[in-house]
């Protein structure tokens, strides 16, 4: 397991169907449809126990799309801040609440007694990737926060740092004109051609109220400066109907940084807090599902409904769709008992949906439900990657999950039968999303790939 891996699983573990006319024709139809498989591998069983194999297609899942909740967003390698307009989605915003802070240990800051501030810019570092239409334009907006975050807390994507003088009534201290964000270019900064990096010219009636700090108390130490400037708030909005893009950062880059550029009487300067491995920050992601797609947006408002084709899956705590299993207790009915060697979850993506601007999850993953509503992770997890799969399949459009040990657990009944989310693997630094066949689809249906072994 890698550190990813390692920090994603552990963000994860911090946070039916009755009567005798339905039971009868479930299992007639699964009796039906099994039909013997030979020549593949045993995920449960060694190869010599495995001597009469069935296989089915046809036990019944129910699906439905669901709001996701809150995700832990703090210190993610690569964060996100834009606003995305998408016609089947809504709308998506994601910002961000950091820390800037003086670099090197660095103690005493003092300009000079001639030092005259000439202008000031927050840069970030853009990470190459994003998700959505680029061409689109955005403006970006800076705010001071009135609220400290640290380094050793823990924080999740719908908390609210207060800003000055409230967040809701927040003023800005810098923002860009509304422009088409350019994330693979390289940026001009006066004679200096610098990698691609967001810069947001900061007020200089902001940026002199820190400069003016020179040589007091307020600049003496990190300690103290977190105390004066507890952080700012970066913020996207104004993305045309269908359009706009998250774009991707790296904080960590020594160009993500908030820079005030000054002269002496003999020369000119500059000075940059930073955004160091030491620096707390956080996302936060809104949703407005309004013009969302009606299909999506009346699954959202009846939990539980949906007799429609599709179900959703998105990032950036957006939506994952509920996977039940109606009619479980068929298999455990069949008057023997069966061990599972492969459970294979099927689930094709709509490639109407798909584009250039809107490409498909990367990696999906699936989660049971305890007693509580507690979402924990299957024990399929812990296996390899290329055990559980869960990587998308870009010419197929396809997904697949082994969860062949959890449905063991299941039959065995000690795992309960509550159902599983599907979900985006990495939902803090990826905001993509997926349009996949629900279980009534005629085209892209969802379905399991069931292998089992009768036991005698």
């Amino acid at each position: 397991m890698n550190q990813k891996q390692s920090r994603f699983y552990n963000q994860i573990l911090s946070r039916s169907f009755s009567g005798t006319k339905f039971f009868l024709i479930g299992i007639i139809f699964l009796a039906a449809s099994c039909k013997k498989e030979s020549g593949i591998g045993s995920n449960i069983q060694p190869d010599s126990d495995l001597i009469s194999l069935q296989a089915t297609d046809s036990l019944s899942l129910f699906t439905y799309t669901v709001k996701e909740d809150s995700l832990r967003s703090d210190e993610a390698s690569i964060i996100q801040i834009g606003n995305i307009n998408d016609a089947v989605f809504g709308n998506t915003n994601a910002s961000l609440f950091t820390q800037v802070v003086i670099p090197n240990g660095l103690l005493n800051i003092d300009f000079g007694a001639t030092a005259v501030l000439d202008s000031s810019a927050l840069s970030l570092a853009y990470s190459y990737d994003y998700y959505g239409d680029t061409l689109a334009a955005q403006q970006f907006r800076v705010y001071q926060m009135t609220e400290g975050i640290y380094h050793d807390s823990v924080y999740y994507s719908n908390r609210i740092t207060q800003c000055y003088p409230t967040f809701q009534s927040r003023i800005e201290v810098g923002s860009t004109a509304l422009q088409a964000p350019h994330p693979r270019s390289k940026t001009v900064v006066g004679t200096d051609t610098l990698p691609a990096n967001l810069r947001i010219p900061i007020a200089n009636s902001f940026a002199q109220q820190i400069f003016s700090q020179s040589g007091g108390s307020n600049l003496a130490s990190n300690a103290n400066f977190l105390q004066y400037l507890k952080g700012l708030y970066i913020e996207s909005d104004n993305s045309a109907p269908g359009t706009g893009a998250l774009l991707h950062f790296n904080l960590l880059d020594t160009l993500s940084r908030l820079t005030l550029y000054y002269h002496t009487a003999t020369e000119t300067k500059k000075f940059s807090f930073v955004i160091n491995a030491g620096t707390a920050y956080y996302s936060r992601f809104t949703h407005d599902y309004t013009s969302a797609s009606t299909t999506l947006t009346s699954q959202l408002n009846n939990p539980g409904v949906n007799i429609s084709n599709e179900v959703y899956v998105s990032a950036c705590a957006g939506v994952k769709t509920k996977i039940e299993f109606p009619y479980l207790d068929n298999l455990k009915n069949l008057g023997y008992a069966i061990a599972i060697n492969k459970a294979e979850l099927i689930i094709k993506a709509d490639p109407s949906t798909v584009s250039n601007d809107f490409p498909l999850n990367k990696q999906l993953y699936v989660v049971s439900i305890d007693s509580t509503g507690r979402q924990v992770l299957l024990t399929d997890m812990y296996e390899s990657s290329t055990y559980f799969g869960g990587s998308v399949n870009t010419v197929s459009n396809c997904y697949k999950i082994n969860i062949a040990r959890y449905f063991q657990e299941m039959m065995n009944g000690t795992k309960q039968n509550n159902g599983l989310y599907l979900k985006e693997f990495n939902p803090d630094s990826e905001g993509r999303r997926a349009v996949l066949g629900s279980h009534l689809n005629p085209s892209y249906k969802m379905y399991l790939h069931l292998v089992y072994t009768r036991i005698n």
